[in-house]
């Protein structure tokens, strides 16, 4: 218990501190979140991105273990969703929601700033490859599940190549394996930017739950945070003793497939009109269990 309490203050509670300071805030002031939210995607992500991979110690080898242990982690899940959404009798609708709540986690705006506090830099380099890899996943598999017909592949594929943290990541890749020796009036600025990511997506979490609810659904929003946070991590933990993964390796990849479900499935249910208020119940009791789930899951992975 007192292992649990020590994680909990040392971890947990500053990110959902920053968290509630968004919130707080959210509901204090009017902000333009569409803005805040291109703000991070089109210029914090990128720098940090380019500036984590460019002086990145993970091996090419390495890398292709987090990416094929990412996918293997959501197929499985995958799996589980459609039987528990058979099993609920679900709308296919309804059903498209449930498995985007279940699928995608909440990787950066949590994950990031957890990895840190609990295993350092090092731990957040190998979440930003986990984040690049759900990115790709959820703006193609992800948009496929909210349109159902209403997108075709090709509109999915297109929104992937419009993401400026995938070329970052590339580039920063290339200047590493290339061993360019970067300028400090330039790598500098880019770190520095990118530095900021973590305290403003927590601040931008909290702002996007002032618009959460907790009016229906809430048994397949039960449901759904089950699958998330609970079996999400024992099929990370199995998996990753299958694949040998050891270290902050291990560590990070596990934490990261157990995160509360993604903030952007609201914007791909929106968009298509796929039960956004069931996905915003999935968001908003995912991310407060989470606090517990979580706490748990650091102390015994």
């Amino acid at each position: 218990m007192a292992t649990l309490l020590a994680i909990f203050i040392r971890v947990i509670l500053p990110v959902f501190v920053i968290v509630a300071v968004g919130y707080i805030a959210g509901r204090l002031m009017q902000f333009d979140q569409r803005t805040l939210s291109r703000v991070g995607l089109y210029i914090l992500v990128p720098c940090m991105a380019f500036a984590a991979m460019a002086r990145t110690t993970l091996s090419p080898a390495e890398l292709g273990q987090i990416i094929l242990f990412y996918l293997l982690v959501t197929l499985a899940l995958y799996g589980v969703s459609i039987l528990a959404a058979w099993a609920l009798r679900l709308s296919s609708q309804t059903a498209s929601a449930f498995h985007i709540g279940v699928l995608f986690g909440n990787v950066v705006n949590v994950g990031f700033p957890v990895l840190l506090l609990a295993y350092g830099s090092a731990a957040v380099e190998r979440g930003l490859v986990v984040a690049i890899t759900m990115q790709v996943a959820l703006q193609s598999f992800g948009v496929y599940l909210a349109a159902r017909g209403k997108a075709g592949f090709r509109e999915a594929m297109s929104r992937v190549w419009q993401m400026p943290g995938l070329y970052a990541m590339i580039a920063g890749l290339v200047v590493n394996i290339a061993r360019i020796e970067l300028p400090a009036f330039i790598y500098d600025p880019i770190k520095m930017t990118g530095d900021a990511l973590v305290p403003f997506l927590l601040l931008l979490l909290g702002m996007q739950l002032t618009r959460a609810t907790f009016r229906g659904h809430l048994t397949i929003a039960t449901i759904a945070t089950v699958l998330r946070l609970g079996v999400a991590a024992v099929v990370a933990m199995g998996l990753a003793s299958v694949m040998g993964l050891q270290g902050v390796t291990r560590q990070s990849v596990i934490v990261e497939s157990a995160m509360p479900s993604a903030i952007f499935g609201v914007a791909l249910a929106q968009e298509f009109d796929t039960a956004p208020e069931l996905i915003t119940v999935i968001i908003s009791l995912s991310t407060i269990a989470s606090m517990l789930t979580l706490t748990i899951l650091l102390a015994v992975v």
